[in-house]
């Protein structure tokens, strides 16, 4: 399992640091499930972990409130983190725990409503994420994904 920091503190500044889990699923035609939202552009499905939630709980959590649909949480593939600033340019340290996943049945309306299911190719993902690590998370899960699917062939 890989795990990796992108960018470094900067001295003498304090940092939000901000754990959160995250799921990435895949279909027949080889694209990711991921996010979208206006105003933060393309993520993945999953979000910061609430005091004394695990993080297969968290992503449970995080996809019923943003595309309201039940998941099952699969292998985890790495951890990624940042040094980076949040979208109001304050510093921010996301630690996400990144895991496959698969894609249930629709069995609610979505809270976040601002959140749109998206499926893209991982390629086109990697361009548009504002986020280095969530990037680099898909490449690793694209990677666990093609060789759990040639073992079980």
């Amino acid at each position: 399992m890989g795990h990796r920091v992108f960018g470094v503190p900067e001295p003498g500044v304090t940092y939000r640091t901000r754990p959160g889990a995250y799921g990435i699923a895949f279909d027949d035609a080889d694209r990711a499930a991921v996010i979208y939202c206006d105003r933060k552009g393309y993520f993945l499905l999953g979000g910061g972990m609430n005091p004394g939630e695990d993080e297969p709980s968290c992503i449970c959590r995080e996809a019923l409130e943003e595309t309201g649909r039940a998941v099952t949480v699969g292998k985890k593939v790495c951890i990624g983190e940042e040094y980076t600033a949040d979208l109001k340019g304050r510093p921010y340290h996301p630690i996400g725990h990144i895991y496959l996943l698969e894609l249930g049945e629709q069995v609610s309306q979505p809270v976040e409503t601002d959140h749109v299911l998206t499926w893209m190719p991982v390629e086109e993902f990697q361009k548009t994420t504002f986020l280095r690590y969530q990037s680099w998370a898909m490449g690793m899960a694209w990677e666990t994904y093609q060789k759990q699917r040639k073992e079980e062939n």
